[in-house]
């Protein structure tokens, strides 16, 4: 792909698109997620509780996706946010569309005066910690979860 992908929000319009890339996702983190989830995902993605992206081609295939969200902190006044999820289609790795809708979230951040954007990936993931390490500092920072 030559020309940059272009980057938006997701709307309801791209639901079909969107499962496509959100089963691929699963499937790379080798996740079962129940449909009713997956439902209730895209839902809080066209309220505006996640900001949903999309990474397009010219011709408008899609090509990757991100969800984040924005959340207060205790060190600081201005939002954080969190990248949850982000996923490119095996056929466009490479292409810099992981780079591209990471970009979209900092320039967005910049703009609405966030104070971080962060994200975590698996130790496994090298080829995403390649892209990782050119766009941000690793930390030194350990995930631990509880689950409820």
């Amino acid at each position: 792909m030559k020309a940059p992908p272009v980057i938006r929000l997701i709307t309801a319009a791209d639901r079909a698109v969107w499962d496509v890339l959100w089963a691929g996702y699963l499937e790379f983190y080798k996740a079962n997620v129940p449909p009713e989830i997956s439902d209730a995902t895209f839902r809080r993605i066209l309220s505006g509780h996640f900001i949903g992206l999309i990474a397009e081609d010219k011709e408008g295939k899609a090509l990757g996706l991100a969800h984040a969200h924005l959340h207060a902190g205790t060190w600081g006044t201005k939002p954080v946010c969190y990248l949850e999820d982000l996923y490119v289609s095996e056929e466009a790795r490479g292409l810099g569309i992981g780079r591209a809708l990471i970009v979209e979230l900092t320039t967005r951040g910049r703009r609405e005066g966030w104070q971080r954007l962060y994200w975590q990936t698996a130790r496994d993931n090298l080829q995403a910690q390649k892209l990782y390490d050119k766009l941000a500092q690793r930390t030194d920072w350990l995930r631990y979860d509880l689950d409820l």
